[in-house]
C-alpha cells in the first residue's frame, strides 16, 4: 500500500530480506522457492495362476491369522489375543511382525492389510490379495503392496517383498491340495 507508514520506513530485519551483493555486470537470478519433494510410494506385486478352485484358495487366504499354514516363510502366525483382526507373525529367519486386517470382501475375494509393527525401513505399508476364478478348477491370485520407503525409491525393498514373500507364498499356495 503506498500510504502504509511501515512500508515507507521499513524496520531493519523485519520488512527487508537479507540482500546479497550484486557486482557490476552481474544479474541476480530469481530463486525459485524450495519445496520438499513429495515422498513417492513403491509397489511390490506378484501374480500366479493356480490349478485350484478359487473358493478353496480364498478359504485359505481369508483365514487371516493362519498364514503359517500355507506360507513356507512364516514359522508362526497367531491371532492377537486382544483383536482377531491383528496377527502376530514370526518368519523362518526370526523377524517379528504384526499386521492388521483392514478389509475383507467375500464376494470379490479381496483382503487388505497393513503393518502395525515391523523392522523394515518404510511407512504406510498396505497390502492386498485378490483371488479370481479362472473357470471351475483354476484361479489367479494377485498379491500387491504399496509403501513409502525411508530412503530412495524402494525398488530393492519391493523386489525383496516380491521374490522373498509374495512369489514364494503364491507358489506354496498353488501347490496345496495337489498330491
Amino acid at each position: 500500500m503506498p500510504n502504509d507508514p511501515q512500508r515507507q520506513n521499513p524496520q531493519p530485519g523485519r520488512d527487508l530480506q537479507q540482500a546479497q551483493p550484486v557486482l557490476p555486470g552481474q544479474r541476480r537470478e530469481p530463486q525459485a522457492p524450495q519445496h520438499p519433494q513429495p515422498q513417492r510410494y513403491a509397489e511390490a506385486r506378484a501374480h500366479r495362476v493356480m490349478d485350484r478352485a478359487a473358493d478353496a484358495v480364498w478359504h485359505e487366504v481369508r483365514d487371516f491369522p493362519a498364514l503359517a499354514a500355507w506360507h513356507p516363510g512364516i514359522a508362526s502366525s497367531t491371532a492377537h489375543p486382544s483383536n482377531p483382526r491383528v496377527r502376530d507373525l514370526v518368519t523362518t529367519d526370526g523377524i517379528r511382525l504384526t499386521e492388521a486386517l483392514h478389509a475383507v470382501d467375500d464376494t470379490l475375494m479381496t483382503l487388505e492389510y497393513g503393518f502395525v509393527a515391523h523392522p523394515f525401513p518404510l511407512t504406510d505399508y498396505r497390502a492386498r490379495m485378490e483371488v479370481r476364478p479362472e473357470g471351475d478348477t483354476r484361479c489367479s491370485v494377485t498379491w500387491t503392496a504399496t509403501f513409502r520407503p525411508a530412503e530412495g525409491d524402494g525398488a530393492a525393498l519391493a523386489a525383496q517383498f516380491e521374490a522373498g514373500v509374495f512369489v514364494v507364498g503364491l507358489e506354496a499356495l498353488g501347490a496345496r491340495g495337489r498330491s
